[in-house]
């Protein structure tokens, strides 16, 4: 198959600019935030037709995986936490551009978690028992824990738990401890509000600029393609897998392998 060559314009006395590649890449350096990547594949733990095991312990029901996690800077904007009014109940979307260097490369539902950078969250999480042992599993890791709430009744406040009532895990702060000798007083299912610190995690939900390049001449006066930096929409975690499975407390399978 023949390919028709559209003609090049006439270039005679037109002056050239180039972008410079290493100013791009130092500005992100020196302005952006620290933030550890996390490659996302999808899992295969689904047949046609069906959706992802909620057992699985690769993706926890997730259809996700998350590996090879590397550091590296970015520059953030356009950082918000809108409501919208949507059929009487508010929704959340707390997005960011996020500006990569090229060699980072992103791609769709990647996990970009931001270090030394903490928000707040409150929610809903159901009691769960291993043995004699209470707990609830997190959507973040705990950084602090504001407090905790056990629903009384219609007409009486909340319980507020004593401090000494919970315990967040040295080995997994995704996991929350309670006492054993908590009760809860209603014949609802066991669940207890947490309003906590945590850090800040993202996943790529766009790429409007999957790629950006130029052309530069290099030192021989040949002109060569060069790669610029990439932007990627990132939204906080717990909107992106609002409707999934939530996590239940057991081990994850580690699938990296770089």
């Amino acid at each position: 198959m023949s390919i028709r060559v559209s003609p090049p314009p006439n270039k005679l006395g037109i002056q050239r600019v180039a972008f410079r590649k290493r100013d791009f890449d130092v500005s992100i350096f020196n302005y952006g935030y620290d933030a550890i990547v996390r490659h996302a594949v999808e899992c295969p733990c689904k047949s046609q037709g069906s959706t992802n095991v909620s057992s699985c312990q690769n993706c926890l029901g997730l259809g996700w995986v998350f590996i090879n996690p590397f550091k590296t800077r970015a520059i953030l904007t356009s950082i918000n936490k809108n409501t919208e009014y949507k059929y009487w109940s508010p929704e959340f979307k707390g997005t960011i551009a996020a500006t990569f260097r090229d060699v980072d490369r992103l791609s769709f539902m990647d996990l970009v978690t931001l270090e030394d950078n903490t928000s707040l969250l409150s929610e809903v999480r159901p009691v769960r028992i291993s043995g004699a042992q209470k707990f609830i599993f997190t959507s973040y890791p705990v950084k602090r824990i504001n407090t905790i709430f056990i629903y009384n009744s219609d007409s009486e406040p909340l319980i507020k738990l004593s401090a000494d009532d919970y315990s967040v895990s040295v080995d997994n702060p995704q996991v929350v401890k309670l006492s054993s000798g908590i009760t809860f007083p209603t014949d609802f299912n066991d669940v207890v509000t947490i309003d906590y610190e945590h850090e800040i995690a993202y996943n790529v939900i766009d790429i409007p600029h999957d790629f950006r390049s130029s052309i530069k001449v290099n030192t021989n006066g040949k002109e060569e393609r060069m790669e610029l930096p990439m932007q990627a929409i990132c939204q906080k975690s717990h909107f992106v897998n609002s409707s999934s499975p939530k996590f239940d407390g057991t081990g994850i399978k580690d699938n990296s392998y770089l």
